[in-house]
C-alpha cells in the first residue's frame, strides 16, 4: 500500500510538471509580434500576430498609386533586397492586400518585437512576369457576357485536356491561366493592357467595342470571332473572341476556344 501511495504521488507530480511544461510552451508560443504597415512613412494599419492569431493586411488607397504603377502588397524587404530576377521567388517576398500575416512568416523579420511592412508599389513594366503558355481573359460581368465562374472552371479543364491531347507538355499546361476581369468595357480593357500578358479575350463585344469604348489598340488584334454565342438563362448573347498577342500558345488556345466543341458548350442549341 505504501508503494502504491508513492507511485500515485509521483504520477500526480509528473502530471503537474507536464501541465506546467505545457503551459510554459503555450506561453512561449503566444509571444506577440507587432506588425506595422507603412506607406511613405505613414502608418496605414497595425496589429499583432501570435502562433494562434493572424492579422489581415490592409489595402492601399488608390490616390497613393501613380499612373502606370501597381500596388502588389506589403513587404518587409527594401527594394534593394527584393529578387526581381525570378518571378516565383519574387512572389514569396511580399504579402498581398487582404491576406493574413502569419507568425512564422513574420518571425524572421522581427526587430525588437516588431516587423515593419512597407507598401510595394512598382511600375507595371518592372514587375517580374511569370511565364504562361497562354493567358485567357474572360469578361467577369455575368449580366453582360453571360459567362459564369462555374463555366470557366469547366472550360479550363476542357482546354487543358485538349492541350494534353495535342502533346503540349504538362509543364506548359500547368501555366495556362483563365483570369477574370470585371467592370465596364473601359476599365476592364485598361486592366488587361496594364497586366500586359493576356493572349486571348473571351466574352467582350466586337472589335469596335473594345477599341473605341475600350482601350485595346486596333493593331494589337491578331484575329477575332465576333459571333460567339452564349446561352444565358434562355437568352442568347452574342459576344466575341479576340486574340491580342502573337504568342504560339495563345494561338493554339484561341483555335480551341473557337472550335465547335467550345461553341456547343456555351450555346448547346447552336448549329
Amino acid at each position: 500500500m505504501k508503494n502504491t501511495k508513492i507511485y500515485v504521488s509521483l504520477l500526480a507530480l509528473g502530471s503537474s510538471l507536464a501541465l506546467l511544461s505545457g503551459c510554459q510552451i503555450v506561453k512561449s508560443l503566444e509571444k506577440e509580434i507587432n506588425v506595422v504597415f507603412m506607406n511613405e512613412g505613414a502608418i496605414v494599419s497595425n496589429g499583432t500576430v501570435t502562433q494562434f492569431k493572424n492579422f489581415k493586411t490592409p489595402d492601399l488607397d488608390k490616390r497613393f498609386i501613380p499612373t502606370d504603377f501597381k500596388f502588389l502588397g506589403w513587404t518587409p524587404y527594401s527594394m534593394e533586397q527584393l529578387d526581381l530576377r525570378d518571378p516565383a521567388h519574387f512572389k514569396t517576398q511580399y504579402i498581398g492586400a487582404g491576406r493574413m500575416v502569419h507568425y512564422m512568416e513574420a518571425l524572421p523579420h522581427v526587430d525588437n518585437s516588431t516587423v515593419v511592412y512597407n507598401a510595394l508599389i512598382m511600375h507595371k513594366d518592372d514587375v517580374p512576369k511569370e511565364y504562361h503558355y497562354a493567358v485567357v481573359a474572360w469578361y467577369d460581368k455575368e449580366a453582360t457576357s453571360g459567362i459564369t465562374t462555374a463555366q470557366i472552371e469547366t472550360l479550363e479543364d476542357m482546354t487543358k485536356a485538349y492541350l494534353a491531347s495535342q502533346d503540349v507538355s504538362q509543364e506548359d499546361i500547368d501555366t495556362v491561366v483563365f483570369r477574370g476581369y470585371s467592370g465596364n468595357v473601359g476599365p476592364s480593357t485598361g486592366a488587361i493592357l496594364f497586366d500586359g500578358d493576356v493572349d486571348v479575350m473571351l466574352g467582350w463585344g466586337s472589335v469596335s467595342n473594345i477599341t473605341t469604348t475600350g482601350s485595346i489598340p486596333v493593331d494589337q488584334i491578331e484575329e477575332s470571332d465576333e459571333d460567339f454565342k452564349v446561352d444565358y438563362n434562355a437568352t442568347v448573347k452574342t459576344r466575341a473572341l479576340h486574340r491580342i498577342s502573337p504568342s504560339e500558345g495563345g494561338k493554339v488556345v484561341y483555335d480551341y476556344l473557337d472550335s465547335e466543341e467550345v461553341k456547343r458548350f456555351f450555346y448547346p442549341e447552336g448549329e
